[in-house]
């Protein structure tokens, strides 16, 4: 998802003669945004019609084959209203680019989070939740998980993998804390530790795996 921004960042690089080999640096988690904001800034280049190659937009003479031609635009000759509306194009589409790796930032946290509920250590620990006396009574039946799941999670195939998560339990009792550490040895999981705390910063926790 964060190969979002290469689009936008090619054409703008196309637009201004820049080359659009920069937008490789995308394969880096957010760096694509970045480029492409630094591309919006940079001024445009032209082509010499002689050699072909790229030069500043101010030049006179090519410096690769000497041939002159015009200049173009002296930067002190143009229209106040031009620089200005050049200017609110640029704060719109920084804007855009903003507002598009938020959502794409939102997109994958909740695809990340969608990962851990649907894991099997997760759902395991919810069902010992609930068919526990102690919590049942502390929790109550409408408890609710509250934010994001935080830690990791790793499988290799169908044999082996690793769960380590915490994450809250909102209820009628206020917010308790939930931690997670399991492993997957020949397809099976296997659980070193469910605890659930009632109370976050309190000692009083259920060990759901009953030592």
């Amino acid at each position: 998802m964060w190969l979002g921004p290469v689009i936008p960042g090619i054409i703008i690089a196309k637009k201004k003669n820049r080359s659009v080999h920069w937008m490789w640096l995308a394969v880096w988690p957010g760096l694509g945004l970045w480029v492409v904001i630094i591309m919006s800034i940079l001024k445009p280049l032209k082509v010499c019609s002689v050699c072909g190659k790229k030069v500043d937009q101010e030049a006179k003479v090519c410096p690769y084959c000497t041939t002159p031609y015009e200049r173009i635009g002296k930067p002190e000759e143009k229209p106040k209203i031009e620089k200005s509306n050049a200017m609110t194009k640029l704060i719109l589409l920084i804007t855009i680019l903003v507002v598009i790796g938020t959502i794409l930032g939102i997109a994958l946290l909740f695809f990340v989070n969608s990962i851990f509920t649907n894991s099997e250590p997760y759902k395991h620990t919810i069902n010992l939740i609930r068919d526990n006396p102690e919590l049942k009574e502390y929790l109550g039946e409408n408890f609710d998980r509250k934010g994001m799941i935080s830690g990791s999670i790793s499988t290799n195939g169908d044999s082996s993998g690793k769960a380590v998560m915490s994450f809250k339990l909102k209820s009628e009792n206020g917010i308790s804390r939930v931690y997670v550490d399991a492993y997957k040895e020949n397809g099976i999981w296997n659980y070193n530790k469910i605890i659930v705390y009632k109370k976050p910063g309190e000692p009083e926790a259920v060990n759901l795996l009953g030592e």
